[in-house]
């Protein structure tokens, strides 16, 4: 016996916080008590990525269930728009799905870089160009958050990846950014774990580059 596909229902957005990324939509046919018919969406379950909803706009979605065992509506689609509603498409829209994707492309390439470096023993010469490759690419995604700020999309860049990349060389990319970007640089949990990234960094270079740093790189070289 075949799953049946989930029903298809219909309903109108009663309210949308565009600076946080999620709203209520009133379906058309459930429950009859108005108080207990909003469902909660969020903008990441738009079937198209670059659609912004607004207050008035109609949807398709169908109905699910969050963590807490409370409904839901998933797998949005915009139907129809009143013609005072704000624009469905934003044109400065980031594509923050496509960004984080060429990041992990850029850390797995980054990685066998390394690795190469590694097995022929040229990881020393060739730090000043992780460096750089690494600070240009961390200052793109940076760049890329910044804008998706200022768009006032609910998705953004998770703070993590960012620190990430800033560990494996991008920091000095970071540290621009946030001076000239003005980006990130008032957040002060932010800040600390970017000053311990920056201590990390300094450290383990510093050691790879001391006798026994060299003496390890050695070791691992397999056609030094």
């Amino acid at each position: 016996m075949q799953p049946t596909e989930p029903e298809q229902l219909t309903g109108k957005v009663v309210h949308w916080r565009d600076d946080k990324g999620f709203g209520f939509v009133l379906p058309d046919n459930l429950a009859p008590d108005p108080e207990n018919r909003q469902l909660f969406f969020h903008i990441r379950d738009f079937t198209d990525s670059k659609i912004r909803p607004a207050e008035g706009c109609r949807l398709q979605f169908t109905l699910a269930k969050d963590k807490q065992d409370r409904p839901i509506a998933t797998q949005l689609k915009v139907i129809a728009a009143p013609a005072k509603a704000t624009l469905l498409a934003n044109p400065d829209f980031i594509d923050l799905d496509y960004t984080q994707d060429v990041a992990l492309y850029f850390r797995c390439a980054f990685l066998v870089l390394v690795v190469i470096a590694l097995l022929f023993g040229t990881l020393p010469y060739v730090l000043p160009i992780l460096y750089i490759e690494a600070s240009l690419f961390t200052y793109w995604l940076y760049r890329a958050d910044k804008a998706a700020a200022i768009a006032r999309q609910g998705q953004r860049l998770p703070e993590q990846s960012l620190q990430l990349f800033s560990l494996i060389g991008g920091w000095p990319g970071a540290l621009l950014a946030q001076k000239k970007l003005s980006h990130k640089k008032r957040k002060f949990l932010f800040q600390r774990e970017f000053l311990l990234v920056i201590i990390g960094n300094g450290i383990l270079l510093l050691w790879l580059l001391s006798q026994h740093g060299q003496l390890f790189l050695g070791r691992l070289a397999l056609w030094s």
